[in-house]
């Protein structure tokens, strides 16, 4: 068993990803990340592009240690989309996104922009790492 957050997840790992050179490139996924938070600033919230980019980059800062941890476990097939993606979402109440709200964006679109940065986090990850 392994411990992966909170959760414990029993799995064997994917024999094509054991070889230690095939490690999951994590670097290139926290990049594509940091691109994916700029074009969600531009796309959702164009006129508070700067206070999304900083809350999303914010949000990234706090969780990066974890999400490479889970997306080497999920690139090894040690743990699956879904668990990855629960595991995201598990860290939502991190994603406080004071700097929209500081900017006067109402609660509930500082919310539907949080989820769609958990939803590009879980799309990057599998797109790039599985």
């Amino acid at each position: 068993q392994r411990l992966v957050g909170q959760a414990h997840i029993a799995r064997p790992a994917a024999s094509h990803q054991s070889s230690p050179w095939l490690m999951p490139d994590v670097d290139a996924f926290l990049d594509a990340l940091k691109d994916e938070i700029t074009d969600l600033a531009e796309t959702h919230l164009e006129e508070l592009q700067e206070a999304a980019r900083e809350d999303g980059e914010a949000f990234l800062n706090q969780t990066q240690d974890d999400l490479k941890r889970w997306g080497r476990l999920m690139a090894q097939g040690e743990l699956s989309r879904e668990e990855f993606e629960s595991l995201v979402r598990g860290q939502k109440d991190l994603a406080e996104m004071e700097a929209l709200k500081q900017a006067g964006l109402a609660a509930v679109q500082a919310e539907q922009f949080r989820d769609a940065l958990l939803d590009r986090i879980v799309g990057t990850a599998s797109r790039i790492l599985l």
